[in-house]
């Protein structure tokens, strides 16, 4: 939804950075995703629209918050996953709350499978875009936020455990920055889940695929 709240004297620079920012966020409304201002900047330097820098990043905040605030982006199209409102749900009637957990009923659709996947990226702006991609086969999507904590890695080390232990093998799909921390998540994730499955399950292990980024063969 388009609302203008006020109107926005543009420059030529401020007007050619808000008209990307709204093609790109189109493309990705016509396939029923919204995106973050950080994915929305990412895509940006991709395409070598915007410089990566933390300056850039902040100016095209402004430059967001002002095409929503005089009608020419969707308000719609950008959403803050980072705050949200903590509230209780409310039914009408005990007939539609039936309803709302017949619509949550799930079939675990790997339960018989060899394989157990999971998708990790290490960027949490990421996540919702990968998340869109692996509900509808039913994996599991989780953001790292750069090094996992140990926390976070021992619960998933659990979860192989008990993957194993029901006769799948569990493998992480793992996508992160082509630098050298983005390469050495990959193999911290890989070393600490051998700790983990490895102490419950000897001579069992589970399979880390990094799928991107990686550069491209000769």
């Amino acid at each position: 939804m388009k609302i203008a709240y006020k109107l926005k004297r543009w420059t030529a620079g401020t007007l050619a950075l808000a008209t990307a920012s709204i093609d790109v966020v189109t493309e990705y409304q016509a396939d029923g995703m919204a995106l973050t201002l950080r994915q929305l900047y990412y895509q940006l330097v991709a395409r070598a629209l915007l410089p990566n820098t933390q300056r850039d990043y902040k100016r095209l905040g402004v430059v967001v918050s002002d095409a929503r605030l005089c009608g020419m982006l969707d308000w719609s199209a950008i959403e803050d996953r980072g705050r949200n409102v903590i509230d209780q749900a409310h039914w009408s009637s005990p007939a539609e709350i039936v309803g709302a957990c017949a619509e949550q009923y799930r079939v675990d659709t790997w339960a018989t499978q060899a394989y157990r996947p999971e998708v990790w990226v290490e960027k949490e702006a990421l996540i919702g875009v990968v998340a869109d991609a692996a509900e509808p086969l039913d994996v599991p999507a989780f953001a790292c936020k750069g090094y996992t904590s140990q926390s976070e890695l021992w619960r998933a080390g659990m979860r192989m455990v008990k993957h194993l232990e029901n006769g799948q093998a569990p493998v992480v799909v793992h996508l992160g920055d082509h630098d050298p921390s983005g390469i050495d998540m990959t193999r911290d994730i890989t070393d600490r889940l051998r700790l983990f499955v490895e102490h419950h399950r000897p001579g069992e292990h589970v399979d880390v695929v990094r799928i991107a980024l990686n550069l491209r063969p000769d």
